[in-house]
């Protein structure tokens, strides 16, 4: 069949124009034990907001168990409009050759899940940076070097979180989700310093994660995204 350009644009539009990559958020609520570990800083003294503007945004994208709120709201937003790339993880199945009778056949067995990185804009005061740092302090100290439980500890949550990635459409409309469970980074990518180089400066950080849950269908995120950015009473005007 030969090329029509006029069918493929028709295509298009039919399922609502084409998916930017651009088009996205991720919500990292940070674990109340890695908290313990971050100290106030002059970040959150400039952000002058209450804790419940994100809350209302973390529980609204996520949920109410513990390792979907945030334990420091305000750093999950931060994160959330620093985080310059992500990425929708892969999935793949481990088979095995099974011959029974004639030729053999593939019989998978396992889901098996790669890691995930995330990119942060950093700023002048390098907290990106030092977060990361202190929540792989967290996990393994380097003054011991054993590691630290990972959950179900009397300090609840342990190191580990859930994230969420989000792709929007270009009306603000969730069209596709995924839920990193039990997810923790496992590695901070090096920054390299260079006389000759007048950039920024960007953060890539590993996560591992036990599995992620796709959430296929969402509705649109005005009110959510707008209470983060302009205030909690913001959602009000959508609802």
């Amino acid at each position: 069949m030969s090329f029509l350009p006029q069918l493929f644009l028709s295509n298009i539009k039919a399922k609502e124009g084409l998916a930017r990559p651009s088009r996205f958020q991720v919500i990292l609520p940070i674990p109340s034990y890695v908290n313990t570990f971050i100290s106030s800083s002059i970040l959150e003294k400039l952000l002058n907001l209450p804790n419940s503007v994100f809350s209302d945004v973390t529980t609204r994208v996520l949920g109410q168990s513990e390792q979907q709120v945030s334990s420091n709201p305000s750093i999950s937003r931060y994160l959330a409009l620093q985080c310059e790339s992500a990425e929708l993880p892969g999935k793949s199945l481990t088979s095995a050759d099974v011959t029974i009778y004639g030729p053999g056949f593939k019989v998978p067995y396992k889901a098996n899940y790669s890691e995930t990185t995330l990119t942060w804009i950093c700023t002048n005061e390098f907290y990106e940076r030092k977060l990361f740092d202190r929540w792989l302090e967290s996990i393994v100290p380097t003054d011991t070097n054993n590691a630290r439980f990972p959950k179900g500890h009397s300090l609840s949550g342990g190191y580990m979180t859930n994230i969420k990635i989000v792709q929007y459409d270009d009306f603000i409309k969730q069209i596709y989700a995924v839920e990193l469970i039990d997810a923790f980074p496992v590695g901070i990518s090096s920054q390299a310093l260079s006389w000759s180089d007048d950039g920024i400066h960007r953060l890539s950080v590993q996560f591992s994660y036990q599995k992620f849950k796709t959430i296929y269908e969402g509705g649109y995120d005005v009110g959510a995204a707008a209470s983060a950015l302009l205030g909690a009473a913001i959602p009000r005007l959508f609802n």
